[in-house]
């Protein structure tokens, strides 16, 4: 008998905890809607709809916390096609191991730190030298292998799948583990971040699609909202903006601008990861330029200046074009060139006609004596903006930090991140440096959620 009424009592008390559960969470769900404020008690939010905000989720929800996902008006996983299509940067791999590649990480550390100028973030760098499984963690989040090598004597760090919609593939896959996962909050936006007395987080401002405004309580928050490519000119004021391209429209920074109006320590933003574009204003369609110059190719200004691309380097090319007057500059290539990109180019007979055409101050002045002999095959140049290098300091558990000190529940991911790459981006870097922020930012944010 006593057995029998302690099983009562047990089945009593499972029952009062699940009626209270089930109030409290219609209690957050009604109050979500009428935009007051909900219970205390939600361990992550993670600001942004990038691929580095779905794995933070992901790597948060793994390690056992509830996530809130709140996309604040981005498209989910919208960078998946320019991360993917970048490949993978990654040493002592199954494809490099095949082809007997001795690729170790100390390389890529100084690959990375070869292309970023020596001015990278020592100790986030040699963090993510450390956590090399990023091939294992990619086939394992997206179902995808980057099996690729396609120049294993150049670049023998950057792997590409073989899988023919492979950003398909992996932004499907993300999004079904999302969806089982976290979460989502969509229609609601993040406004501002509060903080207790003692400096760590303690909720979010948010704002419905009613325009009212109500506080969520959180215990930690992971900023993944992606750089500021779509709104550069709120960073970079000089820059003119019909020069320029942003290739990530949706990203216009605003955990960045969140973070700064904090005072949050932000690092390296004055470097940009740009490419050069054709540009047709008619259609507003463009198409990237190949990263090796062409032979016989010159780039023009409004005042007529000549830059030779196959004697300048990649990052003189970027310069000439961002100083030029607005409007941008255009490039002159051979006929076989130019036919390939047909839609882009013009032909003119004479110089002259070119000048009219582009309203330029000057004939261009051509090095040497002469000008090229006519047909001139002429097209609108631009730079694209495609990836934001500068950003929030953090440090290599990828929590922020202010004034040097850690902000308590507070974490960054992404290219929302500054440090890591220097003054240059690495091939490959993006999508590993998204794997490896997620992973830091994403398990720390869980842990000290349930500390």
């Amino acid at each position: 008998m006593p057995q029998k009424k302690g099983s009562s009592q047990a089945i009593i008390v499972l029952l009062i905890t699940a009626i209270f559960s089930i109030f409290v969470l219609q209690a957050a769900m009604q109050e979500k809607e009428t935009g007051t404020e909900i219970p205390r008690g939600a361990d992550l939010a993670v600001i942004g709809g990038t691929t580095a905000a779905l794995l933070s989720a992901l790597e948060g929800a793994a390690h056992g916390a509830q996530v809130f996902l709140f996309p604040n008006g981005q498209e989910m996983g919208e960078d998946v096609p320019f991360l993917v299509a970048g490949g993978l940067a990654a040493a002592l791999t199954p494809p490099q191991k095949e082809l007997g590649i001795e690729f170790g990480p100390e390389f890529l550390k100084e690959k990375i730190k070869e292309h970023g100028g020596g001015i990278n973030d020592p100790v986030l760098l040699d963090s993510f030298i450390l956590s090399q499984d990023l091939f294992r963690k990619s086939e394992e989040l997206s179902g995808l292998c980057f099996d690729l090598l396609p120049h294993p004597e150049v670049r023998p760090y950057l792997h590409l799948s073989a899988h023919p919609h492979s950003d398909l593939l992996f932004k499907q896959n993300l999004l079904v583990k999302i969806k089982n996962s976290t979460i989502m909050v969509k229609d609601d936006k993040v406004k501002e971040l509060i903080f207790s007395p003692e400096g760590q987080i303690e909720a979010l401002l948010l704002e419905n699609a009613r325009g009212e405004s109500y506080r969520f309580y959180i215990q930690a928050v992971i900023l993944a909202d992606g750089g500021y490519s779509g709104d550069i000119h709120r960073w970079h004021e000089y820059l003119p903006v019909e020069n320029l391209i942003e290739l990530r429209p949706s990203q216009k920074g605003e955990g960045l601008r969140i973070a700064v109006d904090l005072g949050m320590d932000v690092v390296q933003m004055g470097f940009l990861n740009t490419r050069l574009l054709l540009y047709s204003p008619l259609e507003e369609k463009f198409h990237f330029l190949p990263p090796d110059p062409w032979e016989n190719t010159y780039f023009i200004n409004k005042t007529g200046h000549i830059l030779s691309w196959g004697e300048s380097s990649p990052r003189e090319a970027i310069n000439f074009l961002l100083q030029s007057l607005p409007g941008g500059s255009l490039i002159m290539a051979p006929e076989d060139r130019a036919t390939a990109f047909g839609r882009f180019f013009r032909r003119f007979d004479e110089l002259e006609q070119l000048m009219q055409a582009y309203s330029l101050d000057s004939l261009p002045r051509f090095p040497g004596t002469r000008p090229p002999s006519p047909p001139y095959y002429v097209a609108p140049l631009r730079a694209g903006l495609d990836y934001t290098l500068g950003g929030i300091s953090i440090t290599s558990r990828g929590e922020v930090k202010k004034d040097g000190n850690v902000v308590k529940g507070l974490y960054a991911a992404g290219e929302i991140v500054g440090g890591l790459h220097g003054e240059a981006l690495l091939p490959g870097m993006a999508l590993s440096e998204t794997f490896f922020l997620a992973k830091i930012a994403g398990e720390s944010a869980a842990r000290y959620s349930q500390r």
